[in-house]
């Protein structure tokens, strides 16, 4: 699933962006979670909160709320680090889009052509995290996994096992609150845990049940009756549907 936000209070401007972001995302047979917002601070504040978190963010630096430049510069400074396309309707924010690493800058209003670059450099931006890598430890010698392919973490015993989507299962040292941390400040996923000694890739759930949450490979992991409404509340949230259950 695909997280895309738009920043802007021109009606035409969002409308224009979901329309490409839909069409697009069904060609290449992706899930889409669109969001606009017609004020910067309404946005960041979900954003910082962790109520929201978003892979590409169309950005009008003639937005209400806090200025274009802040905003990317806030969202630059957070853990999860989105493609950024900056809107204007004038190229006088060109700098400030280069400094801020954007992935691309368009003059509004904008043509069907236009704003359809402008998600395909962010796709081409997220493409690239989805994928990458990060080393573990495990009894003998080290193991280089591809985030994307990793859907959850169980804890046995003093070990950690991290579940691979093609069935396979690695032992690897550390507790399980460290791999936590690391998970967050590298993965570009939202890791989540259902229950005390495991952690599930948001990305990965495709099913979620009081006593259970069933991956889309088929895994089925348990659920805690007093963790399951912040879990599938916080799911929901990732998914861009706030009361998700599927």
């Amino acid at each position: 699933m695909v997280h895309v936000a738009v920043v802007s209070d021109e009606p035409d401007t969002v409308g224009m962006i979901r329309k490409v972001c839909g069409e697009f995302m069904r060609s290449r047979d992706l899930s889409l979670s669109f969001a606009s917002y017609e004020n910067s601070y309404v946005f960041l504040q979900e954003v910082e909160n962790r109520k929201k978190l978003f892979e590409i963010v169309f950005l009008d630096t003639s937005v209400r709320g806090m200025n274009a430049v802040d905003t990317a510069s806030a969202l630059r400074r957070m853990p999860e680090k989105p493609a950024l396309v900056f809107l204007s309707a004038t190229e006088g924010y060109c700098m400030d889009a280069f400094r801020l690493a954007a992935v691309h800058y368009l003059v509004t209003p904008l043509s069907e052509k236009e704003a359809l670059e402008g998600l395909r450099r962010g796709i081409a931006f997220v493409e690239r995290d989805w994928h990458r890598q990060v080393m573990f430890k495990m009894a003998e010698g080290e193991a280089v996994v591809d985030l994307s392919t990793l859907e959850a973490v169980v804890s046995d015993d003093h070990h950690q096992v991290l579940c691979l989507t093609d069935g396979r299962q690695l032992e690897v040292r550390g507790r399980m609150r460290q791999l936590e941390e690391r998970l967050t400040d590298a993965s570009p996923f939202l890791f989540i845990s259902p229950c005390r000694g495991i952690l599930v890739n948001g990305n990965e759930i495709s099913e979620i049940r009081p006593d259970r949450v069933v991956l889309k490979s088929g895994r089925i992991l348990p659920v805690a009756q007093r963790k399951y409404e912040a879990f599938r509340l916080r799911v929901g949230r990732f998914v861009g549907e706030e009361d998700w259950e599927a």
